[in-house]
């Protein structure tokens, strides 16, 4: 059924599943965040968090139809405008400034993160292409995680972050990042049609290494949440791989990284 949401769809189908990806991982955060004490205003925080991307991909339309301007920075604003009102009303008075702190750190961390990957589809003149560039780097970042336990398990001795997460080394560091280079540049070189002409197989090697990068810092921020809250997954979503947030979590700081670089090529 997914499968023809999105031959059907096509990037439609892409904004939506993005939403929903962002919104099971946002409450995911905020699950975790509970254990530790952290409080946030959760229903307004995942109503924020589900109207970014769709605001992201919706906005020329509602522009188009109303003449007004509803984009993701919008609903920021107006977001962080009704928190303050609610914690004004709030008895908890003390607690005000947490909430509001953590109810953005969850919405800064996934949907506005994801939001890129919108963001760099919408860069390219052609839907298709704009497909492809986003695959790419979905491909690019999840791949770095991938790189990284192969090598690491082989070859790795150097602790990178011992007190975050152990099993990662710098080997599996350094094997992640020209894992997901390699496979950048095959990706390019097999497929240049749906790739700009100035996006040469060489080009797309070094832009993956900063996009790899990111992806295992990343990837390290989930193991802190994660180690903090002392549970080994997010959530039990996705059978196989634990929450949404196990996921995407290298998918996140990669994602503006991506969309600086490939604002270059895109026209």
């Amino acid at each position: 059924m997914l499968a023809c949401l999105l031959y059907f769809w096509r990037l439609t189908a892409v904004v939506w599943l993005i939403t929903a990806l962002a919104v099971v991982a946002q409450n995911e955060v905020y699950n975790m965040a509970k254990q530790l004490g952290w409080k946030a205003y959760r229903i307004l925080g995942l109503i924020i968090g589900g109207c970014l991307p769709l605001a992201t991909f919706y906005n020329d339309f509602l522009h188009n139809y109303t003449g007004g301007v509803v984009d993701d920075a919008t609903v920021m604003a107006v977001g962080f405008t009704i928190c303050a009102l609610v914690s004004i009303r709030s008895r908890e008075i003390k607690d005000n400034f947490q909430r509001i702190g953590g109810t953005f750190f969850g919405i800064l961390l996934i949907p506005y993160m994801l939001t890129f990957y919108i963001r760099i589809v919408e860069l390219f003149p052609h839907e298709s292409m704009g497909l492809a560039a986003g695959i790419w780097v979905v491909i690019v970042g999840k791949f770095s995680d991938v790189g990284g336990l192969l090598f690491g398990s082989w070859l790795g001795k150097n602790k990178m972050a011992p007190k975050i997460s152990p099993a990662k080394t710098w080997e599996g560091f350094i094997g992640g990042v020209l894992t997901s280079a390699a496979l950048g540049y095959l990706a390019v070189y097999f497929f240049p049609d749906f790739f700009p002409t100035q996006f040469q197989p060489w080009i797309t090697a070094l832009c993956a290494l900063p996009i790899a990068a990111m992806a295992a810092l990343s990837d390290l921020i989930e193991s802190v949440i994660k180690r903090q809250a002392e549970v080994k997954d997010s959530g039990k979503s996705i059978p196989g791989i634990g929450g949404a947030f196990d996921l995407v979590d290298s998918l996140l700081l990669s994602a503006p990284v991506a969309f600086i670089l490939l604002s270059f090529f895109a026209y």
